[in-house]
């Protein structure tokens, strides 16, 4: 007691000695605050879990086939531009009637192509006269040999000159190129045209072209003559035959070559271009393939990835992707049969996160 009182005596008596002390005091106090235990001071919460469907990569036999939805295109399709100058006198394209090739399809007023091309015929048959009695003079020896070359010559200038005027005179009559449908008309009755100027649309929907990319791996099931199956959801429940008339022998940026399947056009489900239809190739054979379903893919079919789920966790896997199903892609290296993959939330996923899985389906059965 008496020992407090002398330190409390001294502290009184000299204040920087008792400055000194508290500042002593805070620092302490401070330190300890700064070095205390954070697991003591901080409460750790678990980590959150993301819900997620998942399915299991499982073995199933398929058939060898390609399945890919293609765009239907005219088999023949063309603008049609006006061959000569003038007013336009008579028009018989209204859009969706259909011609036979060689139809008139807009008459051009043709006064003075009409006297070209009869001056041009009298010239000509005059000339083709001059050559027959030269001929028979020369023969007589009445002409020299040179005049009758002379009146030759005119005949063949005359001739060229009756084939232009003809050809000017034809051009007049604006006529269908092939046997089809008028979808575009852009000239009206007493318009004035020019050389080169469009003045019609036209189709040929007999038939149609189906045009389709194949990977370039399934591209030697695609032979010119192959036929094919050929579907569409306007007609559902209806099967199509087409074969196939172009393989291109040059493959995109994207492993990707164009084909073209050649497929009749029935009046009672008619194809129209642009639909989109789906064309399917079958092999004979089955054979077991590990399969996993598309809707596991993160991103797209150029870079398979799905979630595994393993340990609670999902982890991103990339694979290398064989043969495409309707529902399910062909795995030929990267996944292994029973493993979980994810096939709903992915979105929301990032390599290595927590999962809960809340809902498991089987394998894909066979197609």
């Amino acid at each position: 007691m008496k020992i407090a009182q002398t330190i409390a005596g001294r502290l009184k008596e000299n204040k920087l000695f008792s400055a000194i002390l508290l500042m002593l005091l805070f620092l302490l106090l401070f330190w300890l605050v700064q070095h205390r235990d954070p697991k003591k001071a901080q409460v750790q919460k678990p980590p959150e879990l993301i819900p997620v469907s998942v399915a299991q990569v499982s073995k199933a036999a398929v058939r060898d086939s390609f399945s890919t939805v293609g765009t239907v295109e005219a088999f023949r399709e063309a603008d049609i531009f006006s061959e000569t100058a003038g007013q336009v006198r008579k028009v018989s394209a209204e859009p969706g009637a259909h011609k036979k090739a060689g139809d008139v399809l807009f008459t051009v007023d043709d006064e003075l192509a009409a006297s070209r091309q009869r001056k041009a015929d009298a010239h000509y048959r005059q000339t083709k006269r001059d050559v027959e009695r030269y001929k028979t003079l020369y023969a007589e020896g009445a002409v020299p040999l040179s005049a009758f070359e002379a009146v030759q010559l005119q005949n063949e200038e005359a001739q060229a000159e009756f084939v232009a005027a003809n050809r000017q005179f034809s051009n007049t009559k604006v006529k269908a190129p092939f046997t089809g449908t008028v979808t575009s008309r852009f000239v009206e009755q007493g318009e004035l045209l020019h050389e080169g100027l469009k003045v019609a649309h036209m189709v040929d929907m007999t038939k149609v072209k189906v045009i389709i990319l194949v990977p370039e791996r399934e591209i030697i099931k695609f032979v010119p003559g192959t036929m094919l199956s050929v579907t569409s959801d306007t007609y559902p429940g209806q099967l199509f035959s087409g074969r196939v008339s172009a393989v291109s022998d040059k493959s995109g940026r994207d492993h990707t070559c164009r084909v073209e399947v050649l497929l009749q056009n029935p009046q009672k489900t008619t194809f129209r271009s642009g639909m989109f239809v789906r064309t399917v190739t079958t092999g004979a054979g089955h054979r077991e393939a590990v399969l996993v379903p598309r809707i596991a893919l993160v991103s797209g079919i150029r870079k398979p990835e799905v979630f595994v789920v393993r340990n609670g966790k999902a982890f991103l896997k990339p694979f290398s992707a064989g043969m495409e199903l309707q529902k399910e892609l062909e795995v030929l290296d990267g996944l292994n049969v029973g493993d979980s993959v994810v096939t709903s939330g992915q979105t929301e996923l990032l390599n290595g996160s927590a999962v809960l899985v809340i809902g498991r389906k089987k394998g894909p059965a066979a197609p």
